[in-house]
């Protein structure tokens, strides 16, 4: 047990789902209506379409926002007003679902809406054009016809967005890579112009849309662009490509009718060219011509010299867009010239390259986003001058980035990326202090390099002490692959020089900034025989006034340090401190032991250990290796500050493989005694750095972390300081009865109570098993609550015993099975939205395990496909009907849970209406050998409806229960949507719970988002949602709604007539709180159906072993009855108001009745005895 308890609020500053991911093409327009260009990106590997606002209209691009992440390798973006309102609505092909669509613009300011459906058969098109092709005034779309080696035309046949049947316009002209529209033969109307296996253009004759013959300019190979525009000045409309291999190049209109001219070569030296635009570059009223090419990376330009279309040398623009896909040249920051767009798949990077002069000069590099790469350090430090602290990373990948974040508001508050510089070679280190003198914040960085090298140390000057930073100045580059940097003064002459460790010749060195302005000398030799050095750091060893130089190297285990002999840099021989840290990754310096001389700190990735050697006399004699644990595993980073700010220092770790750890350890005693490990985080993927500092200006400190590998995050943790003891541990499942030291698996979603006989306090496992639980003073009793029969668990209960605040204590629990018992269950929760006519529905089917072993078996959904259309599902189906979905499933393991989500379509009127009754019922299988079969089966009945409230609470059960089935299940659905103009980053949603429901019998089904869950005292539930960042509707509605679904039983005492009441309140950030509908649920004797005063339905008795009566207040249209495995036993066409069934011939279990009234049909469970 530990002695102090701080709370941590996460607060994520980045992860990739800010970046992009397989970005394909770029577009500007003006999408906000605010007069300045913003940037459209599409990304194939992420699905997603995203928009960039130009904040001041002078090239500073704030966040992205995303327009959707549903369009399946989406290939292609632009924008144009589909609708006619005189906004920039926003159109997308894709390739993986052969998908053409459309955004509207809903408000001008670009709120986008769900997408609309143009094409679904878009197979292989690369391209698009929007232009008024039959001369209406309002804009169509062109697109090749990949299966029938033609052009096809989707015309907006209402002015408003609404396209009918495709019409095929050309047909076997070969297979169109790239198309264009534009007046070849000076006509007035719009022609076609296209590449295939040629390059050619067809005649709208009529300008309403009827294309001549083929017309052959060229049978040029491998040509990937085309784009028209005046090359000569003579008035007509020339084309220019890009032909792969190497060339750009250009044909004469000689005529102005559409006879062109033999091709024109402006470059033969752009490798892999790509894409070719034509706009005036330096401001001389002719069309200049812009190229990229992605085998060599460039972006380059040619000067129209004379204005006739004789072209000058290739002026290079960037050679840094690495595997170059797209590019746009517009006027971004506003002066009246043309700048440049690149976008380039190896790194996901969007950059604007700005006109300086307006004559062509490129020398100013802006880029917006780029991936975030594999985050391997972290820095604090004021880089804008505002009196706050900034966050300032390195990335790695083989285009790295360094990045900074302003902290907006001096709270925590972090803006979008700033990028430094993205041509960083696997950078593994970054550093920030004063470099040149000057009085702000420089940066410095570690590049690891390629397998290639081009490894380096380079700084970055902060030009005007608020953030803009200048090119690289380098220090060394070349094959010496470093690792680690440090800044200090180690020369005594008042400036900042730099150490380094340099892994690929086993080499500690520093560099003497000669003149306290930057100039930095030769590599100095500390040490040529550091193993493999992974980690540098700089302190006063020795307590004689200079500053000394620490190491940690891997491949010996060693930690040491070298003395500053003379205080001007002239370092002594290597001093062991260890040889004991197998993998050391990491040293720090500080005082541990409150001595006043400085201690070391290790972490070290082979034996997953923190620890720490005291200086014995204050001169660098160090004692034996001090283990604070153990169970950091592949411990990658350590830090020491003063965190529970009782005035010793603490210490921080970074450490996991798979699941990154972020803990600390309480110097107890301040005499260097730590406590256990306490997790702030055990959720991240692969930790790589950990740092600590007043983020808040609050009075204490903070943490800083990074991580690598799935999410690639930046965070920073909220010190809430001392605030209650806690219980934690992981709970495991015994799956070969063997032991949870062996063979197990997590157990999640469990529920862990612990009471000191008045207070309760709940909370549900997480995915990998582990809970947290904040009680008060007082002796308490842990335990798993409402384990089955079939299991139980060692310890059976923990007790512990807290005198004060701030302790922790761990209990841990092995859940073994004591029988075999097979428990299957299923639900279907309509999860986003209720169903509206003409609009899409959502359903999530969620199962589970509660057996004792894994299960395989199948999942069969049956719906009205007279109502609904089925469109996708997020799990591959196995099989289908007209209306009915089976899905398969294997390796379900003991108390795993699986979601399945289903999209459908609900027909517009007249074929659904409004009040009209869906009725869907899914079952899991196998069903006969299970212990509670009635769960296996689930039916859901909704109503039809005209709009609809995006924050509700819902009971799938409905108004009225069976007093028989008053020990079954309640299923509890709340929905929540951000309809703000921001997103909320933390959302809480409380729920108090009806006295008469068992809060001890609840399970949690489903989570739109990761949460953490409290129970207090058996009735206040809080669903915690730190940290989601969840978009506003008005920028990204598809992903501004949220929901939780939980069941749970009432309590054994309820009675006929008891009614449960349920309402939640749900809070966005600090925002007031938005209650919800109150729904009810009656037990009842007989079940009645009620719906709008239409129909009344009685089905009696239930249960029965004889005849079963039917009665309505309208007449009967049909009688139908299924066993679970879907059945069908019973059918009858009815014109009647009663039916009568005899069920002496079925044999005993339960039964589905579905009952139809005209349109109308509902299902009904029946119990045969």
């Amino acid at each position: 047990m530990s002695f102090s308890q701080i709370a941590f609020q996460e607060n994520v500053i980045t992860d990739r789902t800010v970046s992009v991911d397989g970005i394909n093409t770029i577009f500007s327009a003006d999408l906000d209506g605010d007069g300045d260009m913003d940037i459209l990106s599409a990304s194939s590997n992420d699905n997603k379409i995203a928009w960039y606002e130009n904040v001041d209209g002078q090239g500073y691009f704030g966040l992205q926002k995303v327009i959707s992440i549903g369009v399946s390798g989406a290939s292609f973006v632009s924008a144009t007003d589909f609708d006619g309102d005189g906004d920039l609505d926003v159109v997308s092909n894709s390739n993986y679902d052969y998908k053409i669509v459309w955004f509207e613009n809903t408000d001008g300011l670009g709120a986008f809406g769900e997408e609309q459906v143009v094409a679904t058969d878009a197979h292989s098109v690369n391209s698009l054009v929007m232009v008024d092709f039959d001369g209406d005034g309002d804009m169509d779309i062109l697109s090749p016809d990949s299966d029938g080696n033609g052009i096809i035309w989707y015309e907006n046949t209402d002015g408003l967005g609404t396209f009918g049947v495709q019409h095929s316009i050309a047909t076997n002209v070969g297979h169109i890579n790239i198309i264009n529209s534009v007046d070849m033969d000076g006509d007035g109307d719009m022609d076609v112009v296209y590449l295939s296996d040629r390059l050619a253009w067809q005649e709208n004759t009529d300008g309403l849309g009827n294309l001549g013959p083929q017309i052959n300019i060229s049978t040029v190979n491998n040509a990937q662009s085309l784009y028209a525009s005046d090359l000569d000045n003579d008035g007509d409309m020339d084309v220019l490509t890009s032909i792969y291999y190497d060339k750009i190049a250009w044909y004469e209109n000689m005529d102005g009718q559409g006879t062109f001219g033999e091709l024109q070569i402006i470059s033969s030296n752009a490798l892999g060219a790509n894409n070719a635009y034509a706009r005036d570059v330096d401001g001389d009223g002719d069309m200049d011509v812009i190229s990229s090419s992605s085998g060599d990376d460039k972006v380059a330009w040619y000067e129209n010299t004379d204005g006739n279309g004789n072209f000058g040398m290739e002026q290079l623009i960037t050679e840094n867009a690495h595997f170059v896909l797209s590019i746009y040249p517009t006027d971004l920051d506003g002066d009246g010239d043309m700048d440049v767009i690149s976008s380039s798949s190896e790194d996901d990077k969007i950059v604007w390259h700005e006109n300086t002069d307006g004559l062509g000069s490129f020398a100013i590099e802006h880029p917006i986003i780029s991936n975030p790469g594999y985050n391997q350090c972290v820095y604090a430090a004021d880089l804008d001058g505002d009196g706050d602290l900034d966050v300032l990373t390195a990335s790695s990948s083989t285009y790295g980035n360094i990045a900074w974040y302003e902290n907006t508001n001096g709270l925590g508050a972090y803006g979008p990326q700033k990028i430094i510089t993205t041509d960083s070679y696997n950078p593994s280190s970054v550093f920030t202090t004063d470099i040149d003198g000057d009085g702000d914040m420089d940066v410095i960085s570690a590049s690891f390099g390629t397998g290639s090298c081009t490894g380096k140390i380079a700084w970055y000057e902060n030009t005007d002490g608020q953030g803009t930073f200048g090119p690289p100045q380098i220090i060394i580059i070349g094959c010496n692959r470093p690792t680690s940097i440090y800044a200090a003064d180690l020369d005594g002459d008042n400036d900042m020089d730099i150490v380094a460790t340099l892994s690929n010749d086993n080499h500690l060195a520093w560099f003497e900034n000669t003149d306290g302005q930057g100039n930095f000398g030769p590599l100095e030799n500390i040490l040529y025989s550091v193993d493999n050095p992974k980690s540098v750091n700089v302190a006063d060893v020795d307590g004689d006034g200079d500053m000394d130089i620490l190491s940690a190297s891997y491949d010996d285990d060693k930690i040491a340090w070298y003395e500053n002999t003379d205080g001007q840099g002239d370092f002594g021989p290597q001093q062991i401190i260890t040889t004991s840290a197998d993998g050391a990754n990491s040293v720090y310096s500080m005082d541990l032991d409150g001595d006043g001389d400085n201690d070391v700190l290790s972490a070290s990735r082979g034996d997953n250990k923190i620890a720490w050697y005291e200086n014995i006399d204050g001169e660098g004699t160090f004692g034996p290796q001090q283990i604070i644990t153990t169970n950091a595993e592949n411990a990658v980073s350590v830090f020491a500050i003063d965190l529970d700010g009782d005035g010793d220092n603490d210490v921080i770790s970074a450490s996991g493989y798979t699941y990154g750890t972020i803990a600390w350890y309480e110097n107890i005693d301040g005499q260097g005694d730590f406590g256990t490990q306490q997790i702030i985080t055990a959720n991240l993927s692969r930790a790589t750095y950990v740092y600590a500092d007043d983020i808040d200006n609050d009075g204490d400190f903070d943490i800083l972390c990074t991580s690598e590998y799935y999410d690639t995050q930046v965070i920073w943790y909220k010190n809430l300081g001392n605030q209650s003891n806690e219980i934690n541990g992981i709970v495991n499942i015994d799956i070969d009865n063997n032991g949870c030291d062996n063979s197990y698996i997590p157990a999640y979603n469990f529920l862990i109570n612990t009471t000191d006989g008045t207070n309760n306090h709940s909370s549900f496992t997480l995915n990998n098993g582990f809970y947290q639980l904040f009680p008060g003073q007082g002796e308490f009793t842990t335990q798993i609550t409402n384990l089955p029969n079939y299991y139980t668990s060692n310890p059976i209960a923990h007790t512990s015993n807290f005198t004060n605040t701030g302790n922790t204590d761990t209990a841990s629990f092995c859940i073994q099975p004591i029988g075999s018992v097979n428990d299957l269950n299923i639900a279907i929760y309509p999860s986003l939205n209720d169903p509206r006519p003409g609009f899409n529905t959502t359903y999530q089917l969620v199962y589970s395990n509660g057996g004792t072993s894994q299960s395989n078996g199948n999942i069969n959904f049956g719906f009205d496909n007279t109502k609904l259309q089925f469109l996708n599902a997020s799990q591959i189906v196995s099989s289908q009907t007209s209306n009915a979905l089976t899905f398969e499933f294997t390796d379900l393991k003991p108390f795993e849970t699986r979601t399945i989500d289903l999209n459908f379509n609900v027909f517009a009127p007249p074929t659904t209406n409004i009040d009209d009754i869906l009725s869907s019922m899914v079952t899991i299988n196998p069903i006969l050998a299970d212990e509670t079969q009635e769960d296996n089966v689930f039916t859901l009945q909704q109503i039809v409806i005209g709009s609809y409230d995006p924050n509700d609470i819902t009971v799938l059960e409905g108004a009225q229960i069976l007093i028989e089935d008053a020990d079954n299940y309640l299923h509890y659905l709340i929905r929540f949507q951000n309809t703000g103009t921001a997103s909320a980053i933390n959302v809480l949603v409380e729920n108090t719970l009806d006295d008469k429901l068992d809060w001890t019998t609840m399970q949690l089904e489903s989570l739109s988002h990761t949460a953490k869950v409290e129970i207090m005292n058996g009735s206040e539930v809080s669903f915690i949602f730190d940290n989601i960042y969840l978009p506003d509707s008005t920028n990204n509605e598809p992903n501004s709604h949220g929901y939780i679904a939980y069941k749970i039983k009432p309590k054994d005492n309820v009675v006929l007539g008891d009614i449960f009441e349920n309402t939640a309140d749900i809070f966005f950030d600090y925002n007031p709180a938005i209650t919800t509908n109150t729904v009810s649920t009656e037990i009842v004797e007989t079940l009645s159906v009620l719906e709008n005063n239409l129909e009344y339905v009685l089905i009696h008795p239930n249960p029965t072993n004889t005849t079963l009566y039917i009665e309505a207040n309208n007449k009967l249209t049909s009688v139908e009855i299924y066993n679970l495995l879907g059945q069908q036993m019973f059918s009858n066409k009815s014109n009647a108001l009663t039916e009568e069934i005899d069920m002496s011939r079925f044999t005993a279990g339960m039964y589905l009745v579905k009952v139809t009234i005209g349109e109308r049909a509902s299902i009904y469970k029946v119990i045969k005895e």
